[in-house]
């Protein structure tokens, strides 16, 4: 229930859920994970961690498949890093733009633990044909629906990062937040967390990355 310490969170959709942290109610460095703001493009998806598997494949010299575990074997780093969602305060834009009318909090700080996705690059062994590193979610669904720009079918949320900002120390692939194992909603079982970029290049619920040799255009 909420107090005044921890106020209701603001629900701008419910489905896909879209909700909002209370931003008046601030008073901390970190944004407890129940308070923190979830952005979905597409339904949640359900994943189970023992038939996850993360693939990396395109213009490296090894493909390779991880489990969870083999993942949370590697030297791992935490990092604390805000994320923001790039349509944050388009309640306030004059005129009015479509989109959810957030107010002030699709915005939140945590501490994020995971691995390097530079690490994980170098196990595949990137080739110096490469341009970009594509980050592709196991959330999908129908773009603009009943626009005349509505996607064919059901797409996946995917996202490249240019090569020297996949290869960043500010980018890792995290497993957990604030110390707890990722939520549903915030990305289990692994997710990106790519500091000084907006929310949509933190892909959540990531399956697969494919380095590409041309710059990605979807």
């Amino acid at each position: 229930m909420p107090t005044s310490q921890q106020p209701s969170l603001i629900v701008r959709q419910k489905s896909p859920p879209n909700i909002e942290f209370p931003f008046a109610s601030l008073s901390d460095w970190l944004i407890p994970t129940e308070q923190f703001f979830v952005r979905n493009h597409f339904p949640s998806p359900d994943l189970d961690a023992r038939d996850w598997r993360l693939r990396v494949g395109g213009a490296v010299e090894r493909p390779i498949e991880l489990d969870l575990d083999s993942i949370k074997a590697m030297r791992s780093t935490t990092f604390t890093a805000v994320v923001e969602c790039a349509g944050n305060g388009r309640v306030y834009y004059v005129p009015p733009k479509e989109g959810l009318q957030w107010q002030n909090g699709a915005v939140g700080n945590a501490a994020w633990t995971g691995v390097l996705l530079r690490e994980i690059l170098e196990m595949a062994g990137v080739k110096q044909t490469a341009c970009e590193v594509l980050l592709a979610g196991a959330d999908s669904g129908v773009v603009d629906t009943n626009k005349k720009t509505a996607s064919p079918g059901p797409i996946a949320f995917a996202r490249s990062l240019p090569l020297e900002k996949a290869i960043a120390d500010s980018t890792i692939l995290a497993y957990s937040m604030n110390g707890e194992p990722l939520t549903r909603d915030h990305g289990y079982p692994i997710r990106a967390v790519v500091g000084g970029w907006f929310g949509m290049a933190w892909v959540k619920w990531i399956t697969h990355f494919t380095v590409v040799e041309q710059p990605f255009l979807g």
